[in-house]
């Protein structure tokens, strides 16, 4: 009975020993899983703030690619170009939304996402290059406009110029062509053709002249009037009918006759008949030749 108990005290002490044993072992096994689990623990959480870390990053450079597509937008006035950074653009509305919605632990997406963003900075980057182009290129063209316009509107001010001064040179030709009739002398005939200073007598009034050499006027034959205005102002005709054009206007000639003008000094004669006696007092004479008044006189009669 006595060596029963000792084995079976001997025993007690084993197992609790081996109790005592196991237990330290689980303890420690325990203790060291619980380090394991904290320092995972630790690590996960510190790649959690660095991929959230990069999320916000990814998150800033989405938010200033997008600011540069708004930027871009009123920087041309392409409507091609203005319709692919529309669509960009909305592309990276799009991509920042799920950004933001995105976990940090998805690290695959936050990938995928920051790759698409190189992907969309990288078309932004040709766009830039077409916008700076096209605006270089807008540039040259307005400078090349404004160089144009003010060429075509120095040219326009010396056609001008031009106009005017030939306009004036014009008048001063058109001036310079006017017959002149030169030397007019007056005589009055009776119906022998002598000259005579009786009123009663007078049946002929002999208009004398010369018109002068003049290189610029037109040669041919011309038609020279004569007007004879009486001492009460009323012009001395012999039909109703007979008017020319002068100014714009149809007036009453007294006689008229046709020459050949060759440019150089012509002496013409224009005879006037007297159907009624003539009145004392002053008489004026014009003479006109190509619409213009070439000569004037005035006689008295007595």
């Amino acid at each position: 009975m006595s060596n029963i108990s000792v084995t079976m005290s001997k025993r007690a002490k084993i197992f609790l020993s081996i109790s005592i044993v196991l237990i330290a072992l689980l303890a420690g096994l325990l203790g060291y899983n619980y380090l394991l689990l904290t320092q995972k623990e630790a690590e996960i959480k510190e790649i959690e703030q660095e991929m959230e870390f990069e999320k916000q990053a990814s998150i800033e450079e989405f938010e200033q690619l997008s600011q540069q597509y708004e930027e871009f937008y009123i920087e041309t006035n392409n409507d091609s170009l203005l319709k692919l950074i529309d669509e960009e653009k909305q592309k990276v509305k799009d991509l920042l939304q799920e950004l933001k919605t995105v976990k940090a632990t998805n690290a695959r997406r936050i990938r995928e996402l920051q790759k698409e963003l190189g992907t969309v900075r990288g078309v932004l980057k040709q766009y830039v290059a077409q916008v700076d182009s096209l605006n270089t290129l807008n540039k040259q063209l307005t400078q090349e406009n404004v160089k144009v316009r003010k060429q075509y509107e120095s040219a326009t001010q010396t056609v001008k110029e031009m106009e005017e001064k030939n306009a004036e040179l014009g008048k001063l030709i058109d001036m310079a062509a006017i017959l002149e009739a030169h030397n007019i002398q007056l005589k009055t005939l009776n119906n022998k053709g002598k000259e005579t200073s009786r009123l009663k007598r007078i049946t002929k009034l002999e208009i004398c002249f010369t018109v002068l050499r003049n290189i610029t006027a037109e040669r041919g034959e011309k038609t020279i009037y004569i007007r004879i205005n009486q001492p009460n102002g009323e012009v001395m005709s012999l039909s109703p009918e007979n008017v020319f054009t002068f100014e714009e206007n149809e007036i009453a000639y007294s006689a008229k006759k046709n020459i050949a003008y060759t440019g150089e000094n012509t002496d013409v004669c224009i005879y006037y008949n007297i159907d009624t006696t003539l009145e004392k007092g002053t008489y004026h004479i014009g003479i006109f030749g190509d619409g213009n008044l070439i000569g004037t006189t005035a006689f008295s009669l007595n």
